[in-house]
């Protein structure tokens, strides 16, 4: 009989929930919004709703399940798993969520903030498999992580281990959305780019990116699009995205020196625009000898890397 857990991918926007099996495959998913406004008590009604949608689609009870794995964005404290007022869950201050899951559906609950659950996924199902020290990193609005050092998750001593997005690039830079200045995630984000083009569209740069702000907000997507096109000031955005990015990686590998690293997120659409300048600035960077067998590659699991790595949790 096959292994089964559903993995639930908590949102801003939308809750992902799906059955996977033991081998990491999702057998059924499906997609719910948030509606994040309307607080915790009604997300978590949504949340138990989708548990029971998807396992009336294959025909299963809770009984059939080995667990349920609940990855949710930001802070969860490690072992009471309350989530700490994550940015873009207005309301969610303190929310035992751990034990109110446990509660609802009295089988295996685990919970994971969605980067180390992200970073289970990938190690046990993904590009990460039979690597013992392997980092996975996501960018797109953000930047998460999370590190296996050993094939184990690093969790740190209140969960906090792994912030990659919050290590200072530069002290005096430009304030994150954390309130501290210069973080890596306020340089290298999908973010990140649409503030350099804003700036630089400020300033009176030739660029199509400027008829494009007078409409709508300039996005990273359109970046790369226009660099693509030949837009020399979009070009010299996507330079700068491949240094910051070679440089927070160069951090990353002398903290942790990994055998592999990962990257997933939005950015990763764009992944043969930034890979070989961030790789050079990377190993011109970091410690010689921590990059010597380094392989820096993309991660696999799309958009299924939340449900995928919430599931991990159960089977790891």
């Amino acid at each position: 009989m096959r292994e089964l857990a559903v993995g639930i991918d908590l949102g801003g926007t939308k809750i992902a929930t799906g059955v996977v099996d033991g081998e990491g495959h999702v057998l059924c998913r499906i997609e719910l919004p948030t509606l994040a406004k309307e607080g915790p008590e009604r997300v978590i009604q949504r949340m138990e709703e989708s548990v029971y949608r998807v396992l009336q689609q294959m025909d299963l009870s809770l009984a059939d399940l080995e667990g349920i794995g609940v990855c949710v964005p930001g802070p969860v404290e490690a072992g009471s798993g309350v989530v700490k007022n994550p940015p873009n869950l207005p309301g969610w201050q303190e929310v035992p969520l751990l034990s109110i899951m446990r509660e609802k559906f009295n089988i295996n609950v685990q919970l994971e903030n969605d980067a180390n659950a992200a970073a289970l996924g990938e190690h046990l199902f993904g590009v990460g498999k039979g690597i013992e020290n392997f980092i996975y990193i996501t960018i797109s609005t953000g930047i998460g992580g999370g590190v296996i050092a050993g094939g184990r998750l690093l969790r740190g001593e209140s969960g906090g281990a792994a912030e990659i997005g919050h290590m200072t690039i530069n002290f005096e830079g430009p304030t994150c959305g954390c309130g501290n200045r210069g973080c890596f995630e306020a340089y290298a984000s999908g973010t990140a780019m649409a503030r350099f083009a804003r700036e630089g569209i400020l300033a009176g740069r030739k660029t199509v990116l400027a008829d494009l702000y007078k409409k709508e907000e300039v996005r990273a997507e359109h970046i790369f699009a226009a660099a693509r096109e030949g837009d020399e000031f979009a070009r010299e955005l996507v330079e700068k995205e491949g240094f910051y990015l070679g440089v927070g990686l160069a951090n990353v590998v002398n903290a942790y020196n990994p055998r592999r690293i990962a990257i997933g997120g939005g950015l990763t659409k764009a992944w043969d625009m930034f890979y070989e300048r961030m790789l050079k600035v990377m190993r011109e960077t970091a410690l010689a000898a921590s990059v010597e067998n380094l392989e820096v590659v993309r991660a696999v699991l799309g958009q299924d890397v939340g449900v995928i790595g919430a599931a991990s949790l159960i089977f790891h």
